[in-house]
C-alpha cells in the first residue's frame, strides 16, 4: 500500500515537473514573441513619428503654396484692371 502510495506521488511528481518544464519552455516562446512584437510597435512608432513630420511639412508647404497662389491671383486681377484702363484709355482716344 505505502509503495503504491509512493509509485502515485512519484508519477504526479513526473508530471508536474514535465508541465513545469513545458510551462518554462512557453515562457521563453512567449518571452521572445513579446520582445519580437515591442521591437515591431517601436519600429511602427518610428514610422508614424516621421509620417507625423512629413504631414506638417506638407502641410507647412502647402499653406505657403495657397499664400503664393493668392498672390499671384493678386497680381493678375491687378495687371488685368491695368489693361482693362489702358484698353479704355484707347478708346477714349479713338
Amino acid at each position: 500500500m505505502l509503495m503504491d502510495r509512493l509509485q502515485e506521488l512519484e508519477g504526479k511528481v513526473r508530471e508536474a515537473v514535465a508541465t513545469l518544464q513545458d510551462t518554462r519552455a512557453q515562457k521563453v516562446a512567449l518571452e521572445a514573441r513579446l520582445q519580437e512584437l515591442e521591437g515591431r510597435m517601436e519600429s511602427l512608432s518610428d514610422t508614424v513619428r516621421k509620417e507625423q513630420r512629413e504631414k506638417e511639412h506638407l502641410k507647412t508647404s502647402l499653406q505657403r503654396l495657397e499664400a503664393e497662389r493668392e498672390e499671384v491671383r493678386s497680381r493678375v486681377d491687378a495687371l488685368l484692371e491695368e489693361v482693362a484702363r489702358a484698353e479704355g484709355a484707347l478708346k477714349e482716344r479713338h
